[in-house]
């Protein structure tokens, strides 16, 4: 139900003078007035140029992929949940991903996921994008015996963002990506492991890593000091952060760690959220992920209300902290980023202005090298070109929307 268009008919009921008489045909007047604020809204949101710095490649999967792949493995799509249309709890938001894991065996199905998000977020009007993934063994195909490298996993992602930076026309997405740590799989020397894995590749576009994985496994010091060296060789880090209660100690070691972006940030102590905002740290926060797997009691209850405050994004002030909607899973929770905006703005109220401001200052928090003049390395060097001339390009479309938008 339209609940802009519900709310309408309710004041209809309200209404006095020359219309008095005739309460439905007022209450229809309103409706499609109502309505046609809405239509414009989303188009609004589907049309603004948007960053996307928090979403899972495995949980951004098609769901008709994903029940192809089930069919395809003999995986029956109602024991499996695909019939049901969203989690309703974190843990259950695990059990889609072990499913999706049961699917996804091969790297040819890693390319695909990589290539179709890619479409996906175009069509969505995304104009860059850092996926996060963490990397198995796989192999080839369903005929191939033996499972491949955790090279050739990073190969396969990073093959899928090639065939769809060369099969589509015009502006692009601009595609990068990071190496997840599990903090529920993964040992300390597994941790190392993949920190090495992402430095071969920090010249092909893996620009940093995460800590993931079921937030109630594992402790942060197994992984820090794998972060710490991370960081050391000039990868970015974000943490999944504040994901269950009962973690403030935690949290205080990761404020400490001061990583470049946290993720959720959703139970926080009062003490930790003062040195949350202070750290200024930008935040992932997504809305309908958190909503859906009971991390918020309701949407007007979402921590984005304590973190958010409206800036210039032209003016760049950096004693305000950077809230980057994302969507972290858009195809087990069915919500693309449009979507996410479209929630924000519905919640908070915000208006076209300041939700255009809240999307392009998320550039601020991207892991996008910036140029500099001590590096001999050319393969560096000629990333720092490349990621300098996609801000530009970045940049360029921001404007280009903000000059042609018909804005209220």
């Amino acid at each position: 139900m339209n609940v802009d268009v519900t709310i309408s008919s309710h004041m209809g009921k309200l209404a006095a003078g020359p219309d008095r008489k005739s309460p439905t045909r007022f209450a229809v007047v309103m409706a499609v007035t109502s309505t046609s604020k809405s239509a414009r809204r989303d188009e609004f949101v589907h049309r603004l140029p948007k960053i996307e710095l928090h979403a899972h490649l495995n949980g951004s999967i098609r769901r008709s992929t994903l029940c192809e792949l089930a069919a395809a493995r003999g995986i029956d799509a109602a024991a499996a949940m695909l019939d049901s249309p969203t989690p309703q709890t974190l843990s259950e938001a695990f059990d889609v991903f072990r499913v999706i894991h049961a699917c996804v065996t091969t790297l040819q199905d890693i390319e695909r996921l990589a290539v179709e998000l890619a479409y996906d977020l175009d069509d969505d009007g995304v104009v860059y994008a850092e996926i996060r993934t963490t990397p198995r063994a796989l192999p080839a195909s369903l005929a191939a015996q033996d499972a491949g490298t955790l090279d050739e996993y990073v190969e396969a992602v990073l093959r899928g963002f090639e065939r769809y930076t060369c099969e589509q026309m015009g502006d692009k997405v601009g595609l990068r990506l990071i190496l997840s740590i599990d903090r529920a799989k993964h040992t300390a020397s597994d941790a190392q492991a993949i920190v090495d894995l992402a430095l071969r590749f920090q010249t092909r576009g893996v620009v940093g890593m995460d800590l993931s994985g079921d937030p109630t496994k594992g402790e942060w010091a197994n992984f820090e000091p794998a972060l710490q060296r991370a960081r050391l060789h000039g990868l970015k880090i974000t943490l999944h952060a504040g994901e269950v209660r009962g973690r403030d100690d935690e949290m205080a070691a990761m404020l400490a760690f001061h990583p470049d972006r946290f993720g959720h940030c959703c139970f926080v102590s009062a003490s930790n959220l003062a040195l949350l905002k202070q750290s200024g740290v930008p935040i992932e926060l997504c809305l309908t992920s958190n909503l859906l797997s009971n991390s918020t009691p309701s949407l007007e209850r979402h921590h984005f209300r304590d973190h958010y405050t409206h800036v210039d994004s032209h003016a760049e002030q950096e004693e305000c902290t950077v809230c980057c909607i994302s969507t972290d899973d858009s195809g087990v929770f069915n919500s693309p980023l449009s979507n996410e905006f479209r929630l924000v703005m519905q919640t908070f109220a915000l208006d076209q202005q300041q939700a255009f401001h809240l999307a392009r200052r998320t550039l601020q928090a991207t892991f996008l090298t910036r140029p500099r003049l001590d590096f001999p390395s050319e393969a560096t060097n000629q990333l720092m070109r490349e990621d300098d001339q996609l801000r530009r390009n970045i940049l360029a479309r921001f404007a280009a929307f903000h000059q042609t938008w018909r804005w209220n």
